[in-house]
């Protein structure tokens, strides 16, 4: 028996929303009701490929040439795609950092862009890794930002990933993924703990948490085996920071699964749930009939995005990336940091 995951794993549910304020009721009425675009899936996985996921988007208020533009990774690395609407996705032909580059977050600072991805340099273990750019497409060398270096982020797998990076009052903070959980009827790892660090500057050092913010909870159904991984809206709702974690867990029938949850929080550390349910699940035969996981969002106008990938399997699923809607006017928000 591995006593290290037993107990970080019962002291995460003792502390699972102990002492945590509740959020106001009236979140659930803004944030619950999301809708799928009808035209889903919008990309499709590349050539001889059976995968694309992970997405991170940039809106086009925020680009150099007033376009979209997204992220993905497919098994061979990241790719770059652009698009018009946020609807029509263009490949650009470039497949950023090759084999074991995955998870990417986007962000601009000023005139510079930021891409923090997991960079897989071994079957057992992760880094995430930082690069510059000021056009999209030629990017710095890629430098380090965070290791695998507590115990509950080598239990399994020594990894950190899932990188998403937030500007607060007090600096730069890191929402990342760590540690795993193994999924027997897909064949593949899922990350186990969520956990945050912070910086001064993007350029780290990335100071870190010593405990994570989530973990598996075996009294919560949709991440009663891992955390998966987290991302923040920019939006701020009556004081509250909310986000959108993607769990993963058994269903009743023993079949690996991950949704999309809500999520408040008045300091960014401790979060509740806001919506009865997850807002986005697996569900019939088609594309997204077994996992719905990693995503990223973005406004335009009232209607927040949030693109997400799917699967339609385990062993032999493919993945593809879809469209969820939110309508939250700008002016029901606060987008205070």
């Amino acid at each position: 028996m591995r006593f290290r995951p037993l107990l970080a794993a019962l002291l995460l549910v003792a502390c699972d929303h102990a002492g945590a304020p509740q959020p106001p009721p009236t979140l659930a009425a803004q944030l619950c009701n999301w809708q799928e675009f009808p035209g889903n899936p919008l990309i499709q996985p590349p050539d001889g490929e059976t995968l694309i996921g992970d997405p991170t988007v940039l809106a086009p208020s925020e680009t150099p040439d007033g376009q979209w533009h997204l992220f993905a990774n497919s098994l061979a690395g990241i790719h770059a795609y652009d698009s018009a609407d946020g609807l029509s996705w263009q490949p650009l032909g470039l497949t950023l950092f090759g084999l074991g580059a995955i998870r990417p977050f986007v962000l601009r600072d000023g005139g510079l862009y930021h891409l923090f991805f997991e960079q897989y340099d071994s079957a057992t273990h992760s880094t995430i890794q930082h690069v510059t750019s000021a056009d999209l497409a030629t990017w710095s060398t890629p430098t380090t930002a965070l290791e695998p270096s507590l115990p509950w982020e080598r239990e399994a797998l020594a990894t950190v990933g899932n990188p998403y990076v937030t500007l607060r009052r007090d600096g730069w903070w890191l929402y990342y993924s760590a540690s795993t959980v193994h999924l027997d009827d897909a064949g593949f790892d899922e990350p186990r703990y969520i956990g945050v660090a912070r910086a001064a500057t993007l350029a780290g050092p990335w100071q870190k948490q010593p405990q994570p913010i989530s973990g598996p909870n075996p009294q919560v159904a949709w991440r009663n085996l891992g955390a998966g991984s987290m991302k923040l809206l920019d939006d701020e709702l009556g004081g509250q920071r909310i986000a959108l974690q993607n769990g993963i867990y058994l269903d009743a029938a023993g079949h690996s699964r991950s949704a999309i949850a809500v999520l408040a929080s008045p300091d960014g550390v401790v979060w509740t749930e806001v919506c009865p349910a997850p807002v986005l699940a697996p569900h019939g035969t088609g594309w997204e009939a077994a996992l719905v996981y990693a995503f990223d969002t973005a406004r335009t106008g009232d209607t927040l995005r949030l693109y997400f990938n799917a699967r339609d399997g385990w062993v032999d699923g493919v993945e593809r990336i879809g469209l969820a809607q939110l309508s939250l006017p700008v002016t029901a928000t606060d987008r205070n940091p």
